[in-house]
């Protein structure tokens, strides 16, 4: 099995999530304080990233490591659904009757 890291496809995902935000590679070269021409041979897959320039890169672009590693998103039903229990704890009556309402409306439409 090979092990190596594409970064070629590294690059060509980072480029992708970047420009999903409407950054520039000024913007994001700023972000993880770098320079333009940095970002670009980074992004053409002709500079081999550090875990470290990874991890800035990720959290600059708001991406798990995951996808810009392997383009694979390490979300599961679980932790969605830990995510809604946390937003609605606190919620009033009012408020879970209308989401309630809501989940409804959003169920009929994916029929």
């Amino acid at each position: 099995m090979n092990n190596d890291l594409d970064f070629r496809k590294i690059g060509t995902r980072i480029q992708k999530y970047r420009l999903e935000r409407n950054m520039t590679q000024e913007d994001l070269a700023e972000m993880i304080d770098s320079s333009q021409k940095y970002l670009s041979t980074v992004e053409s897959g002709k500079h081999r990233l550090s875990l470290d320039s990874i991890i800035t890169i990720s959290k600059a672009l708001g991406v798990s490591i995951n996808k810009l590693i392997a383009d694979f998103d390490d979300s599961s039903d679980e932790n969605n659904l830990q995510d809604i229990l946390n937003e609605i704890r606190g919620m009033s009556a009012l408020q879970l009757e209308m989401l309630r309402d809501i989940i409804k409306v959003l169920k009929k439409m994916d029929k």
